[in-house]
């Protein structure tokens, strides 16, 4: 997992992981059943994608033929402890040189 260069989630990524969320929360769920919850609105391909995106940066787990979405507040969590560590280091940098 790489987090230096993180960006934020798309807005349509963003929106499959609410519906995802709403619909399965902490029950495991499979790629047959998320693409058939997302049919209404997104393309298999889509889905796919958004699915392999989330699961690269550590959104979603799979085990055992299941996945798992990360509650949002530990993924933001995750992603923001290195952000704030590299943030307070180039702080005291800036603020020792002067």
């Amino acid at each position: 997992m790489h987090h230096g260069t993180m960006r934020w989630l798309k807005k349509r990524d963003a929106v499959i992981y609410f519906l995802l969320w709403k619909k399965f929360r902490n029950t495991g769920f499979t790629l047959l059943e998320a693409y058939s919850y997302l049919d209404p609105y997104f393309s298999k391909k889509i889905t796919k994608s958004t699915i392999r995106y989330m699961s690269r940066v550590g959104l979603l787990i799979t085990k055992e033929n299941q996945m798992y979405l990360l509650p949002l507040e530990e993924y933001l969590e995750l992603i923001s402890l290195p952000y704030l560590k590299r943030r307070a280091t180039l702080r005291h940098r800036i603020q020792g040189s002067l």
